[in-house]
C-alpha cells in the first residue's frame, strides 16, 4: 500500500484544481443566479464566468509555483554548484514530498562522491608512497651495486699492493702488478715500461702476449708512440679504436692492431717512474669506470715500485761505494770469500791487485776535494772498462782499489795490473793532472796470488798484496810488483876457535 504522502504533490495539485473548480462553480452559480435575478445579459454572465476561470487558473499557478517550482529552482542552482566540484555542500531539508526526497537523494550521492573522492585521494597518496618506495628501492639497489663495485675495486687494489709489497725485488713487483691487472680486469695484453735515464722507456714486465719474452727489453723514447707521449705529457691516454690511430705501435707488432688501448703514467711525487699499458679486444672495449680504476691503480703501483727502488738503492749503498759506485769492502769480502771457496773446490788460481794512486794527497791539496773526487770517479770507470765481467773492482780506501781476478795466476795478474797502470797514466783528460809529477796521474800496483797454505782467508791474501804495493812505492811508484816471500834469514857464521 502506497503511503499517502508519497503522492502529496499530485494531491496538492488536484486539491488546488478542485478548489479552483469549486470556486469557479460557485462563481458561475452566483453569476447564473444573478443573471436570473438581475436578469444580466448572457454576455456579461459569460464574462463573469471567464473571469472566474482566470482567477482560478492564476491561483492554481501561484500555488503550484509556491509548492514545487521554487524548490526545484533551488535544487537546480545547487546542482550547478555541485558541477563546479563542490561536493562538500548539502541541501537543507525541503519538506517531505518528492522534491525533498530528490534533495535527500542528491545529498546521499554527494556524500558518496565525497567518500569516493577521499578514497581516491588516499589511494593516490598510497600510490605516490609506493612509487617513492620503489624509487628508493631502485636507488638503493643501484647504490648497493655501486658499493659492491667499489669494494671489488678496493679489494683488487689491496691485492695488488699486498702482492707487490710481499717482495722487495723490483722485477718481482712489476710482474705481480701486471699479472694481477691482467687477471682481475680481463685485459688482453698488459705491460709495464720503466723510465731509464731521462728519455728511454724499457719494457720490464709483460703478460698476455703470444711471446712475452720477445717484448721484454724493447725500448721507446719519450714522446714516441702513445706510451711515449704519456711519459712526455704526464697524463693518461685512452684510444677506443687503435685501428684508426696511426701513432699506436702495437707493442712493436707483438699485439693485434684492433680493439682499445690505454696508457697510464706511474708517477711518484711528480717524478715519472714508468708507464702502465693495457689492451682490450674490440668485443670488450675499455669503459670509463675501468679507466678510472686503472688510473688509481697506477698511483698505487707507484708506491710499490718506488719502495722496491728505494730498497734496491739502499742495498746498493750498503754494498757499493757512494762516490765511484764500485763494490765496497763488504761486497769485496763476500765475493773474495766465494772465489776462494771456488778455488779450493776446483783447484783454480785466484789473484788480487791492490792499486794506490800516487801523490793523490798532492792533487787534493792543490785542486781541492771536488777535483779529487772527479779523478777518483774517472779512475773507477777506467778500471771497470779494462777488466772482465767476472772480475770484481772495489774501492777500499781514499785512493786505494782492489781487483779480484778469478782463474788468474800471479804472472797473468801482473799483466792485467800493467794494463791498468798504463791506462791510468795515459789518460790525458784526467782531472787535476796538470800539477802532478810528470804531468800525469800514476798508480802503484801490488800483486798477490792465493796460497792455500799461507792464506787462511781473504785477509791474508789482501795483506800480501799490500806488502807488494808498498814494495812498488819504495821502488819509485808507477809500477807493478808481485809479492815475493821474504828470504829466510842466513845462518850466523861460526867464529874460528
Amino acid at each position: 500500500m502506497l503511503r499517502w504522502w508519497r503522492r502529496r504533490v499530485a494531491r496538492r495539485a488536484a486539491l488546488v484544481a478542485g478548489l479552483s473548480t469549486v470556486g469557479a462553480g460557485v462563481v458561475l452559480g452566483y453569476c447564473l443566479e444573478a443573471a436570473e435575478v438581475v436578469r444580466l445579459p448572457w454576455g456579461l454572465a459569460l464574462a463573469c464566468i471567464a473571469a472566474a476561470a482566470i482567477v482560478s487558473g492564476l491561483s492554481t499557478a501561484l500555488i503550484v509555483d509556491w509548492v514545487v517550482s521554487a524548490r526545484l529552482r533551488r535544487l537546480g542552482a545547487f546542482l550547478q554548484q555541485a558541477e563546479t566540484g563542490d561536493f562538500l555542500a548539502r541541501l537543507p531539508p525541503l519538506g517531505e514530498d518528492e522534491v525533498a526526497e530528490a534533495a535527500d537523494g542528491i545529498n546521499r550521492v554527494l556524500a558518496k562522491l565525497t567518500t569516493l573522492r577521499v578514497s581516491v585521494i588516499d589511494q593516490g597518496r598510497e600510490l605516490a608512497a609506493t612509487q617513492e618506495e620503489l624509487r628508493l628501492h631502485e636507488a638503493l639497489a643501484a647504490k648497493s651495486a655501486e658499493l659492491e663495485q667499489r669494494l671489488r675495486e678496493r679489494r683488487m687494489l689491496f691485492e695488488i699492493l699486498r702482492t707487490s709489497s710481499s717482495t722487495t725485488e723490483l722485477d718481482e713487483v712489476l710482474g705481480a702488478i701486471t699479472e694481477r691487472v691482467q687477471e682481475s680486469l680481463h685485459m688482453r695484453e698488459t705491460a709495464l715500461l720503466m723510465l731509464e735515464g731521462e728519455d728511454k722507456l724499457v719494457v720490464r714486465s709483460a703478460h698476455g702476449f703470444a711471446d712475452a719474452k720477445a717484448v721484454l727489453g724493447l725500448t721507446i723514447a719519450r714522446g714516441q708512440g702513445i706510451a711515449g707521449e704519456v711519459a712526455r705529457a704526464g697524463h693518461a691516454i685512452v684510444v677506443r679504436d687503435v685501428a684508426a690511430e696511426p701513432d699506436y705501435l702495437a707493442f712493436w707488432g707483438h699485439a693485434p692492431r684492433e680493439g682499445s688501448f690505454a696508457a697510464f703514467p706511474i708517477t711518484y711525487r711528480g717524478r715519472m717512474l714508468g708507464i702502465l699499458g693495457v689492451t682490450r679486444p674490440a668485443s670488450e672495449p675499455l669503459v670509463e669506470p675501468e679507466v678510472k680504476l686503472l688510473d688509481a691503480l697506477a698511483d698505487q703501483a707507484a708506491l710499490s715500485i718506488r719502495n722496491a727502488q728505494l730498497f734496491a738503492e739502499l742495498r746498493e749503498l750498503s754494498t757499493h761505494d757512494e762516490l765511484t759506485k764500485l763494490a765496497n769492502r763488504r761486497l769485496l769480502a763476500t765475493r773474495l770469500a766465494n772465489e776462494l771457496d771456488r778455488a779450493r773446490r776446483f783447484d783454480l788460481p785466484v789473484s788480487v791487485l791492490l792499486l794506490d794512486i800516487d801523490h793523490f794527497k798532492l792533487l787534493n791539496d792543490r785542486c781541492g776535494h771536488p777535483v779529487g773526487d772527479s779523478a777518483l770517479e774517472r779512475v773507477a770507470r777506467l778500471l771497470e772498462g779494462a777488466v772482465r765481467r767476472v772480475d770484481t773492482v772495489a774501492r777500499v780506501g781514499g785512493e786505494e782499489f782492489v781487483v779480484v781476478l778469478p782463474s788468474t795466476d800471479a804472472e797473468e795478474a801482473a799483466k792485467v795490473g800493467e794494463k791498468l797502470r798504463a791506462a791510468i797514466a795515459g789518460c790525458a783528460d784526467m782531472p787535476g793532472i796538470e800539477g802532478q809529477p810528470g804531468g800525469r796521474l800514476t798508480m802503484s800496483v801490488g800483486v798477490a796470488q792465493f796460497d792455500e797454505q799461507a792464506d787462511a782467508d781473504g785477509d791474508g791474501l789482501l795483506a800480501r798484496s799490500d806488502e807488494a804495493l808498498y814494495a812498488a812505492k819504495r821502488r819509485g811508484r808507477d809500477r807493478v810488483v808481485i809479492w815475493e816471500a821474504p828470504a829466510p834469514p842466513s845462518a850466523p857464521v861460526a867464529e874460528a876457535p
